[in-house]
């Protein structure tokens, strides 16, 4: 998905007010600077400059070129809230208030020790120098040993947060810096260690979920105590990465813990809802919704439109969710531009031009009729989940005017046989291609990477000029919109 924020930032780069979901901006904040012996790195064209989210999928990615001198700029628009960003790869975990000026110098010899001076500059150098001075490490590794015992997780983890503190003192006495920095440096810190023990404590559910006679109260009274901290965490004035990796495990913990109980029919937003009245909730809610608009959905935003108003109230939360919001909608209104991109490539993946010529070939097959594509595994519970409601969805349609392909992506030929006789796919309307016959195996990982799968079932729905209108996890064949949309498409008429 990393190309599709190319043509998303040249077109969010040109406002400096924003629309609104509910979030207006300030004064928009300037970054801007210079690269320092760029001809250790020639091949460097151009910066990200990426707002911090839950995960990648979520980010809010702006793009500048490094000019000929090594200048570079960005304008960015921002709620009334300090934002933590990054320059991917060259300065990480920088802060940003509206109307703030900063002036960045990287020096591609010593990319360890960017300069940041202007509006805030005292603030953002104390980071900096903490979180990449050799003071401070966000991920507690040994975590992943779920086999320990209650009591010695306690100890290890009891000893590896007071290390890190010691870390912290350290930085302290040596740097002195400004108040602001030693308290979001304690907050980091604090936020690490609470993601520790979920993490934990999600991942021991998950071993010893089975299990007869298991105390699934003693094993997650831990987490629960801790949850009153949360509350006071996530009403920082600053939510950093470390807040968004805290929610992250957090959010996994709550579900393992629903499990335990016996049920297993929750969903997200069933979490949501359990946790109204705290804060955790804005954070549970925004995350759900930016998963859906990542994934080309804005109907369940606009379905939930009057709790999301009343409910999420963080400033950065309601920020990210209004730039996937429009980023979102302005795509599925005209999707044109980023088909072309999608089908073609650009100046910068001219080879894509070649790789996505059977993509290309089985659009142009089907020219002058809706197009739906499924792509899926055999060994892939959730997309076989959808076999039945493919099938039905397919039923719905004329093949004069809709055209539905089955396309596997992974498995042997055998496999692949089996499921289609356990579907009763042979025979029917529904097109089945095998993708030893849809494309070699090279070629097919190009275009996944291409499309930006990150996993399947994923789907392509086409028009009848042979644009791509819409791609994703979200138009799955039991969503009921998927019928809407399609049923929309074969209205339109097809321009010659």
């Amino acid at each position: 998905m990393k190309r599709l924020f190319f043509f998303v930032c040249l077109f969010l780069c040109g406002f400096n007010v924003f629309w609104a979901d509910g979030c207006e901006a300030g004064k928009p904040a300037v970054v801007c600077g210079r690269i320092l012996h760029r001809e250790v790195y020639p091949n460097e064209k151009e910066l990200e400059l990426v707002l911090v989210s839950f995960d990648r999928k979520q980010e809010t990615v702006y793009k500048a070129p490094i000019r000929e001198d090594g200048t570079f700029s960005f304008s960015v628009p921002l709620c009334e809230a300090v934002c933590e960003f990054s320059l991917r790869n060259y300065a990480p975990r920088l802060y940003l208030a509206p109307a703030d000026s900063l002036y960045l110098q990287i020096d591609f010899n010593d990319l360890l020790h960017p300069v940041v001076e202007g509006t805030s500059a005292a603030f953002n150098q104390g980071m900096l120098v903490f979180t990449e001075g050799g003071f401070y490490k966000p991920d507690y590794i040994y975590m992943d040993d779920v086999n320990s015992s209650a009591e010695v997780f306690e100890k290890a983890l009891q000893a590896e947060y007071e290390s890190r503190k010691q870390k912290r003192a350290e930085f302290l006495e040596r740097y002195r810096p400004t108040s602001d920095v030693a308290e979001l440096t304690e907050r980091m810190l604090l936020a690490d260690y609470y993601t520790a023990r979920f993490r934990y404590t999600q991942q021991r559910i998950g071993r010893l979920y089975g299990q007869k006679q298991v105390d699934w109260q003693k094993e997650t009274a831990a987490c629960e105590a801790l949850l009153p901290g949360v509350e006071a965490l996530l009403a920082d004035k600053i939510i950093t990465s470390a807040h968004f990796r805290l929610v992250s495990d957090l959010t996994l913990y709550l579900r393992y813990r629903r499990a335990v109980t016996g049920d297993l029919n929750f969903s997200d937003k069933d979490l949501v809802d359990e946790q109204k009245g705290n804060r955790v909730a804005q954070f549970l809610l925004a995350d759900l919704l930016g998963t859906s608009l990542v994934a080309n959905d804005t109907v369940v935003l606009n379905s939930v439109r009057q709790e999301y108003e009343a409910l999420v109230q963080v400033p950065v939360l309601r920020h990210s969710l209004s730039l996937l919001y429009r980023r979102t909608a302005d795509y599925l209104r005209h999707p044109e531009v980023f088909s072309h991109y999608l089908l073609h490539g650009d100046a910068d993946t001219p080879e894509a031009e070649q790789y996505m010529a059977p993509l290309r070939s089985l659009i142009e097959k089907h020219r002058g009729k809706v197009l739906y594509i499924d792509f899926w595994g055999v060994f892939c519970p959730p997309c076989l989940a959808e076999m039945e409601p493919l099938k039905q969805l397919r039923a719905r349609y004329s093949t004069d005017d809709v055209a539905m392909v089955c396309l596997c992506v992974s498995g042997k030929r055998t496999d692949y046989e089996r499921i289609l006789q356990r579907f009763s796919l042979k025979g029917t309307t529904l097109e089945c291609l095998y993708w030893e016959d849809f494309a070699g195996r090279d070629v097919l990982r190009k275009i996944s990477k291409h499309l930006g799968q990150d996993g399947i079932p994923f789907f392509l729905l086409v028009n009848k000029e042979g644009v791509i209108v819409n791609y994703g996890s979200a138009i799955r064949p039991s969503w009921p919109q998927t019928a809407v949309q399609i049923d929309k498409l074969r209205q339109n008429r097809c321009r010659q």
